[in-house]
């Protein structure tokens, strides 16, 4: 089990960071509990802080406030003063881009940290050896980096990590060095890894499948504050911001019930920049006893449960909401059986709401005449949007 907590500003602050992290306003705030033998992955995108975190874990970089506590043993504690330096900690750390040693062969980038550890020269080699096996490398234990290929690469990394025995595993964006019919290839591969050797793992993405692959719990995190965390189905079906939501594919709206209704419908207050909306939604089982006027609820909707419209229909869906065509974008290109022939248009209905995404067939998007900068309206069922608290 580890147990975390760090306060720290970046300003000033050595070690490598991206270009958002650099800013000297970037600080980071964090608390996560990770439970042992299992995967924790931190979402984000560039600059949110999830490689920072890492840093902090791994005693790379020194917070200003918190503690780590990892299998009952502190490693951190800032009112105590105590602070256990990287080499000391039990850590496995595997950098986006590996950072293999490219004149060792893979034999000697794997035992390097067991030598330096000043183990005896039979010790080194079984260890070595059960970690090639491990790592089905086989065969290629007298090869160079530049000699393997990006699957092959990164399984000597984490070879090399896990040599060392250690009880958390880090892993900075695992797949993003390679391309990406690789990646397909050694997602898998690496997710029976990890269940395989059942060691606590903190993994680092900003792809939102990966995080949904790996992850047992799932922390977003956004300009260095953690934006929702939970397992995955929780991010599936209650993220808590327009920008979890687009990542796993809905529309997504925050406001105040305003009216209660027979069975689950109720009524929602979306503020807007000149005028407030109304929608109309089904409350989740099990939230509509507890619900009351003014209470703050989330809306999601499918983008293929929107329709769109040039003109205001007759007898129209409860929720309808006029705007301009922003985007559009094919979900598949080609002919023939792989090519579905859907679009998703985002429509802007208001400066401050998140633009609401439809998918509609190519047909309906000709039909219809539809262009960016287009005016249409969107509209869709109540029993087609589900609220929550």
């Amino acid at each position: 089990m580890l147990t975390a907590r760090f306060e720290v500003d970046l300003a000033g602050q050595p070690g490598r960071r991206s270009s958002a992290e650099r800013a000297s306003h970037f600080r980071l705030t964090i608390s996560l509990q990770a439970e042992a033998g299992h995967t924790t992955v931190l979402l984000g995108e560039s600059g949110a802080g999830k490689s920072t975190v890492l840093r902090l874990l791994a005693g790379l970089l020194r917070p200003r406030r918190g503690q780590m506590i990892l299998d009952g043993t502190c490693y951190f504690d800032s009112e105590r003063g105590l602070f256990v330096p990287p080499q000391e900690r039990p850590i496995g750390y595997v950098f986006q881009d590996y950072l293999l040693f490219p004149h060792l062969t893979v034999f000697e980038n794997i035992a390097f940290g067991l030598r330096a550890q000043g183990l005896p020269g039979p010790e080194v080699r079984r260890r070595t050896e059960a970690a090639i096996e491990q790592m089905r490398l086989s065969g290629l234990a007298g090869r160079r980096p530049a000699q393997l290929s990006g699957g092959q690469q990164q399984r000597v990394a984490l070879a090399r990590a896990l040599v060392l025995q250690p009880r958390l595993l880090l892993l900075d964006e695992p797949l993003a060095a390679l391309d990406v019919q690789t990646q397909r290839e050694v997602r898998q591969e690496l997710r029976r890894l990890l269940s395989e050797i059942g060691i606590t793992t903190i993994f680092v993405t900003h792809n939102h499948l990966e995080a949904l692959l790996f992850g047992d719990q799932i922390l977003v995190l956004d300009n260095g504050q953690v934006i929702q965390q939970g397992s995955r189905r929780e991010l599936l079906e209650r993220p808590r911001s327009a920008y979890i939501a687009e990542l796993v594919g809905l529309n997504f709206l925050r406001g105040r019930l305003v009216t209660r209704e027979a069975g689950s419908l109720c009524t929602l207050a979306i503020n807007g920049a000149h005028h407030p909306w109304q929608v109309s939604a089904i409350l989740d089982e099990g939230e509509s006893a507890e619900a009351g006027p003014a209470d703050e609820a989330c809306v999601v909707v499918d983008p293929r449960s929107i329709t769109l419209y040039r003109t205001p229909p007759e007898g129209s869906a409860r929720n309808l909401f006029a705007g301009e065509i922003v985007q559009i974008l094919p979900l598949s290109a080609g002919q023939g059986p792989a090519h579905d022939g859907r679009v998703r248009v985002s429509i802007a209905i208001d400066p401050s709401l998140p633009p609401l995404t439809a998918e509609i067939t190519e047909e309906s998007l000709q039909r219809l005449e539809l262009h960016e900068g287009s005016h249409v309206y969107a509209g869709f069922k109540a029993t087609e949007a589900r609220a929550y608290l």
